[in-house]
Order: C-alpha cells, then structure tokens, then sequence
C-alpha cells in the first residue's frame, strides 16, 4: 500500500473500522516504516488526551438565561409580525377605501383618477417587490449565524 494511503488509515486502525487484509498491510507497513509509525504514535498519543478530557457541564443560571433569551426572542418576533399584519391590514383597507373614494367622486376628472389609480399601483408594485427581495435576501443569507 502507498505510505500516503497508509496515513490516511491510522485513524480507521485506531478506531477497528480496518477489514481484516487492510488492517494486515497496515501493521505490516507501519513495522517497516519509522515515520507513520511515529505517526500512529502521535495519533494514539492524542486520541489517549482527548480520551481524558470531560466538557464542562453548564450552571443551572446558564441553561436558565439561554432559555429566557430564547423565549425573550421569540416573543419579538411573533410582536413583529403581528404588528407587521396589522399594519399591512390597515394600510390595504386604507387604500381600498381611498381607491374606492377617488372612483366614486364625480366631480374629479378622469385624468387625475387614472394618475392617482397609477401612482398607488406603482407604490403597491414596489412594495411588494421589496418584500420578496427581503424573503429572498433573508432565507439566502450566508453569514446570518455569524455574530458581530
């Protein structure tokens, strides 16, 4: 076997995930060769060290704080959309009624019913597209976890 493949496989040795003629050329090349037998040293040496290490268990104030900021979170955002619906809402009623007005009034020519009609629809047009943009912007963002 090349000594690069070998390299490759000391962590598989380690961890017996070697077939049984993989693991025999293994051991054979590594009792012919110093260097990846240092290296199946180093690795032993290692795994042997992260073996030892145990992950500190959080406080109980930590996990409580952790789950008041998720909470404290998802209680804003939920107040944003409602607040965001509401709006929208109100602002479309708003302009059904004001559409509904202009229409109706006899005594506006034509000309500045047709411009108005055209200067809402080009607000609505616009606003709509800057709402996709910002769903497209928002789901595709690459460095949203990273924080500042």
């Amino acid at each position: 076997m090349e000594h690069k493949k070998i390299k490759e496989l000391i962590s598989c040795y380690l961890d017996g995930e070697l077939e049984t003629e993989q693991r025999r050329t293994f051991e054979a090349h590594i009792q012919d060769c110093q260097d990846c037998r240092r290296e199946l040293e180093g690795m032993k040496k290692f795994e042997e060290v992260m073996g030892m290490l145990k992950l500190k268990k959080p406080q109980k104030e930590v996990w409580e704080d952790y789950w008041s900021s998720v909470y404290n979170r998802l209680e804003r955002r939920i107040g944003w959309v409602l607040l965001s619906l509401g709006g929208a809402i109100l602002l479309f009623f708003g302009l059904y009624k004001l559409v509904e007005g202009l229409i109706m009034d006899a005594s506006l020519p034509f000309v500045l019913k047709f411009g108005i009609l055209v200067f809402l629809a080009g607000i609505a047009v616009l606003f709509v597209s800057l709402f996709k943009e910002q769903l497209f912007v928002r789901k595709r963002e690459r460095y949203k976890e990273v924080q500042k």
